[in-house]
């Protein structure tokens, strides 16, 4: 009842365009449906982890001002490298700030390159790929603009997509 109480609501056109609904969700296949719909839910669109230079740069400086981080510039860019595997934002601040403790630990109010290089040497990243992998493609399939889309997933057949999702849910032991 309540679920259809709030797709009505959303449903309502005296309502459009003055208020704006978020669905925030990592896993959008598992909200339902009526929910989604147009008419409801007018753009679903997807966040994925930084996929290019240019966007790990600005996650790493954004993380820097949200940590308020003093740091000893050097290049980013050699830095960032250095992670063999595509990297969360919860990835990197998680680097950042075992990066901040060490230069607390050593008496410096500043992290340096070395910090940096010593965390990244001793991180391990959480394993759980086909999960990742699962709410990439589930995102790609209910992303409602290809702009929003990384390149590599802008082209992908739709029907492949869905039977990779189905794969990969049987794999995780999901039901449809």
């Amino acid at each position: 009842r309540i679920f259809a109480q709030i797709a009505s609501f959303m449903g309502n056109t005296e309502y459009r365009g003055r208020i704006i609904w978020f669905l925030i969700t990592c896993r959008p296949d598992l909200l339902p449906i009526d929910l989604k719909r147009q008419g409801r839910a007018e753009e679903h669109l997807a966040l994925f982890y930084p996929d290019t230079d240019a966007e790990k740069e600005a996650l790493f400086d954004t993380l820097v001002r949200k940590l308020d981080l003093s740091i000893r510039r050097f290049p980013v860019g050699d830095l960032l490298k250095r992670f063999k595997y595509e990297f969360s934002g919860a990835d990197l601040e998680s680097v950042l700030i075992r990066a901040k403790f060490r230069a607390a630990m050593d008496g410096r109010s500043f992290v340096t390159r070395e910090d940096m290089d010593e965390i990244l040497a001793d991180f391990v990243p959480p394993a759980y790929p086909h999960e990742i992998e699962l709410q990439n493609l589930v995102a790609v399939l209910e992303c409602t603009s290809k702009e929003m889309v990384p390149k590599r997933f802008q082209n992908l057949d739709r029907t492949k997509l869905v039977r990779d999702i189905r794969e990969i849910k049987e794999l995780l032991g999901e039901r449809e």
